[in-house]
């Protein structure tokens, strides 16, 4: 793969690495209120919250050293 291919790929990988991050935090935060709190709820904050945290440090970093398509020409 080509260049731009490559970072638009990684872009669109973190972009869902936050969806789906908000999402399974939602999930948990919902399953707290209705639910007694177990060992699997504190699995969904985890999960949720690094899957969040890699997909913004991704797009971070793609900005931080230029690798996104529009400032690289």
């Amino acid at each position: 793969m080509d260049r731009e291919k490559t970072i638009s790929v990684a872009k669109l990988v973190s972009y869902l690495l936050i969806i789906v991050g908000i999402a399974i935090l939602s999930a948990t935060i919902i399953y707290f209120l209705t639910a007694p709190i177990s060992w699997l709820s504190y699995v969904g904050i985890i999960v949720g919250g690094l899957m969040l945290n890699i997909g913004a440090a991704a797009i971070f970093l793609i900005k931080k050293l230029k690798l996104d398509i529009k400032s690289s020409h």
